[in-house]
């Protein structure tokens, strides 16, 4: 590798570590995260379009998705996905590097080639010592680089000895406290400033990013590509046409007496036998069947792999029979869908939303979608349908970050007690929600609210505003939801709340 390409590695392992510090470890970091990522992309698209013969520039392209997840932070206060996101940036950034560098194709992805994406999660960090060798190398007994390491050693070891005599006279004399009171700040907040554990972060994260770039332009097998060259025998796999046609002959059997009952009590609502109550019966069982269904769509797929050959090639006795029983699969997964999302609905008109429930309706929509592209791989299978299964996937999981999911909770169920729908609303639950709520529980401040329930939320309200006066303000936090949420609380100050209060 010559020195040019190493110089592009280092400068983007460089920039990626301190801007990880600068924008990602900093206080409450909002409207950073989508610059890093902003910075990421400038940087890898110089090294890329000087590089077009060994790198694959169209990779790039995945960095759309990388930032719009990364505006979750900047458009919403809500930091439950914040663990989720760092697991989907960190797999998209492993699919983006083998894009760059040639080594996985979207429109033919395979078991191979989400087993390589994996893998190459973890290739990085056998390229940490390379930065390391490539100094080594380059400071091999000249008398100049002798030189260079001697002046770094002595300032290495002066500035701990000054700072530790410094304080410590400080310490003994009062009058040289004084002198130094200033230098003795200056001290401080430099310490502030040079966190060692945001150092130990942010290298290793430019170590990591590095690795990841490093091995695009590295094409000689490792550990890793040997172990992935194995995972090619999977494809030799078949199955058993008999064994899958009784297996769906089984489970169909099952599924169909229980879409009779389906549609004879719950969508007619028929008389319930054993004296059971209609509206508990519907009001449960739709995390079961959300399962389910991700289970039948799982087996569809596993049939249609295993018996490519004998269905779609061979057209053996047996071919049109084993699809028509997968498509009959494919309309009672609908039929369970919709059992799902009419069993949460009722329960939700009863108690209102939660996170989970508005995560499940969301899921459900996008699973609708996915067995209709199912329906059609069963008849065609003329396309490859794990890439459209990622693209939708990635769509689904961009939707729950773009979406204020805390904001809808508080809408619903301050509506549902407003409207006089519900008796009381879950006020300390709404409190429990991230800052994107805030807006929706200011209603609660109303003198048609309950009196209990609007001094808790004019309390809770005056807690949000002491907490933002107290909050500290830098441009990387800058965040679209709490700033709106500042404004909200300027205009109805607590002389308002207190006037409100006042007309019960």
């Amino acid at each position: 590798m010559d020195n040019k390409i190493k110089s592009k590695l280092s400068f983007y392992g460089i920039i990626s570590a301190i801007a990880f510090i600068y924008l990602i470890l900093t206080n409450n970091p909002s409207v950073s995260f989508p610059i890093f990522f902003v910075i990421q992309f400038a940087v890898l698209f110089f090294i890329a379009k000087n590089n077009e013969d060994v790198i694959n520039v169209k990779g790039l392209l995945l960095m759309i998705p990388i930032f719009i997840i990364s505006l979750k932070n900047f458009i919403s206060a809500n930091d439950m996905f914040i663990p989720i996101n760092l697991i989907a940036i960190t797999f998209l950034y492993s699919v983006m590097f083998l894009l760059l560098g040639n080594e996985l194709n979207l429109l033919k992805l395979n078991i191979s080639g989400i087993f390589k994406t994996i893998v190459n999660i973890f290739e990085p960090f056998i390229n940490f010592i390379v930065p390391f060798k490539w100094i080594t190398e380059r400071t091999k007994n000249t008398e100049k680089n002798i030189l260079v390491k001697r002046i770094i050693l002595g300032v290495a070891i002066s500035i701990p000895s000054v700072v530790f005599l410094v304080m410590m006279l400080s310490q003994a004399d009062l009058v040289f406290y004084n002198n130094f009171i200033i230098f003795n700040d200056w001290i401080k907040r430099l310490f502030d400033f040079i966190n060692i554990f945001k150092i130990i972060i942010g290298a290793f994260a430019g170590l990591y990013l590095f690795g990841h770039l490093y091995s695009v332009f590295i094409k000689e097998d490792n550990g890793m590509k040997m172990i992935i060259n194995k995972t090619n025998d999977a494809n030799k796999i078949k199955g058993d046409v008999i064994v899958f046609n009784i297996l769906l002959m089984s489970i169909l059997t099952v599924y169909s007496i229980f879409i009779v009952i389906q549609f004879k009590y719950l969508f007619s609502g028929g008389t319930l036998p054993n004296g059971l109550n209609y509206s508990e019966y519907a009001r449960r069982g739709f995390f079961e069947l959300v399962f389910l269904s991700v289970l039948n769509i799982a087996l569809i797929l596993l049939t249609t792999y295993l018996l490519k050959d004998k269905i779609y090639e061979d057209k053996n006795k047996w071919a049109l029979f084993t699809k028509l029983m997968l498509v009959y699969l494919c309309v009672i997964t609908g039929i369970l869908l919709i059992s799902s999302y009419y069993r949460m609905s009722l329960y939700d008109s009863a108690y209102g939303f939660t996170r989970l429930r508005v995560l499940v309706y969301i899921f459900l929509i996008f699973e609708a979608i996915g067995l209709i592209v199912t329906l059609i791989y069963i008849v065609r299978h003329n396309f490859n349908i794990l890439i459209v299964y990622a693209a939708i996937g990635l769509a689904f999981y961009l939707t729950l970050n773009l979406v204020k999911t805390d904001e809808i909770i508080a809408k619903r169920n301050i509506d549902m007690y407003l409207s006089g729908r519900a008796e009381e609303v879950d006020i300390d639950y709404l409190f429990s929600l991230s800052p994107d709520a805030l807006p929706q529980i200011m209603r609660l401040t109303d003198s048609n609210v309950q009196y209990v329930t609007r001094i808790k939320t004019i309390n809770h309200l005056k807690e949000m505003s002491v907490y933002y006066a107290q909050m500290e303000n830098n441009w990387q936090s800058y965040n679209l939801s709490i700033e709106r949420n500042k404004s909200l609380l300027e205009e109805r100050n607590p002389a308002h709340w207190e006037q409100n209060n006042g007309k019960n």
